[in-house]
């Protein structure tokens, strides 16, 4: 099976974030299991991945790097987005036609079984490119609300002309359904296996004890500032335990209004901001309890992970994908509210034995999302979609 991975919709392959991280691991995963596979990004000349691929991975930087659109086509599309006119979007059309010239001039595409998009942007280029002849599975990232519900009544058509649309949660197969007029499949990300010799060990007593977040520092999904608030309101109470947070900067305003919180609780050595990690999993286990305090979540790496190495959670009940993985009393706390997520992270700071019990259900759910299971749900829908669009 020859592959082509395509991800045309970031900013940068190279940046540390879910997507990028998924993109390398699929990659990967389908070379190892004996397939061909072209992971097609484009970027300014000469950037790759921040995540590593393996050799025979088919590695193509399209090189264009931000493609200028002529302002005509921009105006024109604001007109249409004014006066509610369904008219074909210049603005995506030109984009579409420079990547796919160019993924011709470094891919021949009789050598492509199967195109698999990491957003929309990239399926319009593979939709240029296969006329219907070549299958199209696209990946939905995040909530259907972030990803699906913003595109156009004209992208929607276009969206649904894909193949199969995938999600990363079961609740999200209907609500992609009423929005979309194509076949939707439930297939998550993968969660790594930790073994048990790399687990926390929430049993051992410390003279500090840590609270611990990874995302990308900004106040519309991840709001850090919400937890920097309510570990303020505890830090009094509980002066051994310290919160570290992970994770590049996403919004350098909010950073700084973060920063202004910690001084003003005197706080400093408490609140300690990491920056970027290349050991996360190390991070995790040294950990006590992973506080999330995302307002949606698509299918979070960074959650699972901390689960996976046995740590107990606290997230908000209303957090799309957070509230299907963090099961309340029982591998963590889902709050209503922040005062409630103050509260329930208390209840876990003060309770040794609660710690333990939910951070050992956290690890057992993450099972079903080992990579050997995951990585053969997508083995198995690419080889029937091929298969099938053969014989139609």
């Amino acid at each position: 099976m020859n592959i082509a991975l395509v991800c045309f919709g970031i900013a940068s392959i190279s940046n540390v974030s879910g997507m990028e991280k998924v993109f390398v691991e699929m990659a990967n995963e389908f070379i190892r299991r004996g397939h061909v596979v072209y992971a097609v990004w484009n970027d300014v000349p000469g950037i790759k991945p921040y995540y590593s691929l393996i050799p025979d991975v088919r590695s193509v930087n399209l090189g264009l790097g931000k493609i200028k659109v002529p302002f005509r086509y921009k105006i024109m599309r604001e007109i249409c987005k004014g006066l509610h006119i369904r008219a074909k979007n210049r603005v995506d059309a030109f984009k579409t036609e420079q990547l796919a010239k160019a993924f011709l001039l470094n891919i021949p595409l009789n050598d492509i079984d199967i195109f698999v998009c990491f957003e929309f942007n990239s399926f319009l280029v593979a939709s240029y490119l296969s006329h219907r002849k070549i299958p199209i599975v696209v990946m939905v990232h995040n909530s259907i609300e972030d990803q699906i519900l913003p595109l156009t009544d004209l992208q929607r058509r276009q969206a649904s002309e894909a193949d199969v649309y995938q999600v990363l949660m079961p609740s999200y197969v209907e609500q992609a359904k009423k929005l979309l007029n194509t076949r939707i499949v439930y297939i998550p990300n993968i969660v790594p296996i930790i073994d048990n010799r790399h687990v926390a060990n929430l049993a051992k007593h410390k003279i500090r004890y840590r609270i611990i977040h990874v995302g990308r520092v900004e106040g519309r999904q991840k709001r850090q500032l919400i937890l920097v608030n309510a570990f303020a309101a505890l830090s009094k109470k509980y002066p051994n335990w310290d919160l570290e947070l992970y994770g590049p900067i996403g919004d350098c305003n909010y950073k700084l209004e973060i920063d202004g919180v910690i001084k003003s609780h005197n706080l400093n050595n408490r609140v300690i901001y990491k920056g970027i990690t290349n050991h996360v999993l190390e991070a995790l286990r040294e950990s006590d309890i992973f506080a999330f305090p995302s307002s949606y979540e698509g299918f979070s790496l960074a959650l699972t992970e901390a689960m996976s190495v046995g740590l107990p959670t606290v997230g908000f009940e209303y957090a799309p994908s957070v509230q299907d993985l963090i099961i309340d009393g029982k591998n963590g706390y889902l709050a209503k509210n922040e005062k409630e997520f103050t509260d329930k992270l208390e209840l876990l700071m003060k309770n040794r034995d609660l710690r333990i019990k939910f951070g050992a259900n956290a690890r057992k759910e993450m099972e079903k999302y080992s990579p050997n299971i995951i990585w053969g749900k997508w083995e198995h829908l690419l080889i029937n979609l091929i298969k099938d669009k053969s014989e139609a």
